[in-house]
């Protein structure tokens, strides 16, 4: 059985898919116990690799091969279908698992694994990447010298660190798995994502235009200071950003030693506790604005491409494995208030398409219910059944409570005790507990499930259905471990559907947000779509031949010309999500942040 270990060198890599012949400069590889091969002829490359038994790279789905695949029509997904890929970002997660949060993020650069498992890292200079120093030498990784000692030494030692490496990492059947599934959401990249380029650009320029009024109008106002780059942060300046917030009837907010809080974090909250408050939107928005903070249309704009697309990076970094798309990170584009929605709208179909989002239905209780089998808990997802609806009659024995239950079950899937379910309902405590112990007495399996995993992650690690293992910090059984099954069993159960889906259907894929993928398909095959698509991603699942069966279900969105108007349906007190309201020139709904431009450049005609 012959193993290849190859990595290549390119210009910056945001550049993978947008810039052009010659992307893949410089090659090195190395077979079975061979020698390194060091190579411009990326044909050569490619005849090498798709000979051999087993390719080894590090990111070689996001990057390497998804370079040669797209640069020299490497034929990666049958590489990836015949489980002979083995990429060592995707194992190393795999056999040793990040914790939660961003304290691992650095863990597994190919430097970061080679010093961890091999005590040694990448050639370095003055304590620095010998590569960056080549790249600011010579004015940018594209202009570095093919025959530079350096740049093949670097070159060479990234496959001996690779080789090396390799033989640390495990690939079971979950790692085949996971192959199949990052490759097919790697196409999200390949394809891109169609942006309203001129909307984002006539958005931006409001935007700039309505930031230098809303300044003006500060200082003359409230005294807020023109001069220096960071006037807010003077004397004069908060003073007068005091006043401003208290006109826009939000007491200012503070830091812990009681300090105007002019941060992203404070102003994001205040957003979320104020959204229908337009003037306090126009103040933050200048506040982010003068901390440097980037809006999300600049922000798609300057990820957009010559092709005028997105391509965004897609992830499975976090501890779970739930994925991550930034650059543009899409996650931010929610839908939390009118303003915020609209912020999909920048987001396109193909020319002769529509855009169709397929939502998992409740899919992290359903994963609950399908571990901790508690006949009653699966019985409230059977077919015609409300789940939130069946949790207010076990807990307050009312379905007019829907509300009410919520946050319960919310706070069971999520391992929360008491205090956390307290604070997240906004109920004391003690009625906090009280409905914790209706929800045990009810669903006995259920609770004696949650028991079982905390014990369970004494030992480290949770395991989610199809078999991937999440590490658990010493200390935070009690809420992590159940949250983590639920989360991890709920990603995997969208991988599931994701593998089902149809051929036709993965160049189709544009973007997942949490438990949700997005899909462009030709407008005279939607119809076909929305079956294949929603025959693939609901299913029974069943843990082991005699579990009980949990059924996954999902929803479908309205077809839409933009991404918002995808939601009109959902949203239909919002009526500018719709694109065709958008393109009226009136509007009398005094709330509509289109017409009344209280969003970040709507049209104010009206």
């Amino acid at each position: 059985m012959s193993a290849i270990f190859f990595d290549i060198e390119t210009p910056d890599a945001d550049e993978l898919y947008t810039y052009g012949q010659g992307y893949c400069r410089l090659a090195g590889y190395a077979v079975d116990d061979g020698p390194v091969v060091i190579t411009t002829d990326m044909d050569e490359l490619c005849e090498v690799i798709a000979a051999a038994d087993r390719i080894w790279a590090h990111n070689a789905i996001g990057f390497d091969l998804a370079a040669l695949e797209h640069w020299h029509g490497l034929d990666v997904a049958e590489l990836v279908e015949q489980g002979r890929v083995r990429d060592s970002l995707i194992l190393a997660r795999l056999n040793d698992p990040p914790l939660p949060g961003k304290v691992d993020a650095r863990r597994y650069g190919l430097d970061a694994l080679g010093r961890r498992l091999l005590g040694e890292g990448k050639v370095v200079d003055d304590g620095a990447s010998a590569l960056k120093k080549l790249s600011e030498l010579h004015g940018g990784y594209d202009r570095i010298p093919l025959d530079d000692p350096t740049y093949r030494a670097y070159l060479e030692q990234d496959v001996e660190l690779l080789r090396s490496a390799a033989s640390f990492l495990a690939c079971d059947a979950y790692g085949v798995r996971e192959h199949q599934v990052m490759y097919r959401l790697s196409q999200i990249s390949r394809n891109g994502w169609r942006v309203d380029v001129a909307e984002a650009r006539r958005r931006v320029a409001a935007q700039e235009s309505r930031t230098v009024g809303l300044r003006k109008e500060l200082s003359d106002r409230y005294g807020l200071p023109t001069d220096g780059k960071a006037p807010h942060r003077t004397k004069a300046g908060i003073a007068a950003l005091e006043r401003a917030f208290e006109a826009c009837g939000v007491v200012p907010p503070r830091t812990a030693k009681g300090a105007l809080a002019t941060g992203k974090d404070t102003i994001i909250g205040l957003l979320d506790e104020h959204p229908e408050n337009p003037v306090l939107r126009e103040l933050c928005a200048l506040l982010l604005a003068l901390n440097g903070q980037r809006s999300v249309t600049q922000t798609v704009l300057d990820h957009t491409g010559p092709d005028g697309r997105v391509h965004p990076c897609i992830d499975a970094g976090q501890s779970t494995g739930r994925i991550s798309v930034t650059k543009p990170g899409l996650t931010v584009m929610g839908k939390r208030d009118r303003a915020n929605a609209l912020e999909r709208s920048l987001l396109l179909p193909d020319e002769g398409g529509v855009l169709i989002a397929f939502d998992l239905s409740q899919v992290d209780a359903r994963a609950v219910a399908a571990h901790c089998q508690d006949p009653a808990y699966i019985d409230a997802f059977a077919p015609g059944k409300d789940f939130h609806t069946e949790m207010a009659l076990a807990l307050f024995g009312d379905p007019a409570r829907r509300s009410d239950a919520k946050p319960v079950t919310h706070a069971t899937t999520y391992g929360m005790g008491p205090r956390g379910l307290a604070t997240s309902a906004g109920i004391p405590q003690g009625e906090a507990e009280k409905l914790m112990q209706t929800l045990d007495r009810r669903f006995p399996g259920l609770a004696r499930w949650k028991q079982e995993i905390r014990r369970e992650a004494e030992r480290g690690f949770v395991y989610s259905a199809w078999g991937r293992p999440m590490r658990i910090e010493r200390g935070r059984e009690y809420t992590t471990a159940p949250a983590s099954l639920g989360q991890g069993t709920a990603r995997d159960i969208l991988a599931e559907g994701i593998l089902r889906l149809p051929e036709w259907l993965i160049p189709c894929l544009r973007g997942v947000v949490h438990d949700e993928i997005v899909l462009s398909v030709p407008s005279d095959r939607a119809g076909e779509a929305e079956l294949a698509v929603l025959s693939a991603m609901q299913f029974q699942m069943c843990l082991s031949p005699d579990a009980i069966p949990v059924p996954i279900l999902a929803d479908k969105s309205d077809r839409g010309a933009d991404w918002a108007d995808c939601y009109r349906s959902e949203k239909s007190d919002w009526p500018e999500v719709a694109r065709d309201h958008r393109e009226q020139t009136r509007c009398h709904d005094p709330g509509c942040v289109w017409h009344t431009g209280n969003n970040e450049g709507g049209r104010t005609d009206g």
